[in-house]
């Protein structure tokens, strides 16, 4: 009797737990924006942004992957470049994902989530959904640093809408969008006052 072929598959550790979930940047030393604004919503939505907690590696890895994927792409149509770091007057450290320059300066942010796309606006709009409240906020500061009232929000959605593919009307996957924000400069200085009063009643500053 002829003895059957079978593929034999063994799980083996990869051991690149260490690489995973690491920005390459270089990040200096002091005080960054995001320890002013992830500190903000971790008080002002403690059940969503939990104090302590260690995000997930393999989550964070596939967002800077796709920042690594999006960044080549943006460089070569927008001319948009990944500066280095900023310091604002107040001695803020901060880096925008992108600067892009399309007949204005925009900050250019880029996000993955799990967060359903359905809310998101799909026609011109003045607000985006609550949800990603914490985006806008970090988008404004860094556009009152650099003194431009524009800026790019580019969103990679893994889990789409979370509808079925069999529903009708659905697009089912994931979606890549994309909007262009312009703040008024009321927006950007009360962002900011909001942003650095909390700093300073937390002792950052």
């Amino acid at each position: 009797r002829r003895e059957e072929n079978h593929v034999k598959i063994v799980p083996v550790p990869h051991g690149l737990e260490d690489l995973l979930g690491k920005s390459t940047a270089h990040r200096s030393p002091g005080l960054h924006m995001s320890t002013i604004y992830n500190d903000l919503y971790q008080d002002l939505e403690p059940k969503r942004y939990v104090r302590g907690s260690v995000p997930d590696p393999l989550r964070l890895e596939a967002g800077l992957a796709l920042e690594a994927i999006l960044e080549e792409g943006l460089k070569r149509r927008l001319a948009g470049e990944r500066p280095d770091e900023f310091v604002s007057d107040e001695g803020i450290i901060f880096s925008p994902d992108l600067i892009i320059f399309n007949h204005e300066t925009r900050v250019g942010e880029m996000k993955l989530t799990w967060l359903s796309s359905k809310e998101v606006p799909r026609e011109p709009a003045n607000n985006l959904p609550p949800k990603f409240d914490k985006w806008v906020c970090q988008m404004m500061a860094y556009c009152r640093c650099l003194d431009t009232p524009h800026a790019r929000l580019i969103a990679f959605f893994v889990n789409g809408d979370y509808r079925s593919r069999k529903t009708k009307g659905s697009v089912g996957g994931p979606e890549l969008l994309a909007w262009d924000l312009t703040f008024s400069s009321r927006e950007l200085n009360e962002n900011w006052s909001g942003l650095m009063n909390h700093a300073q009643h937390k002792y950052l500053l």
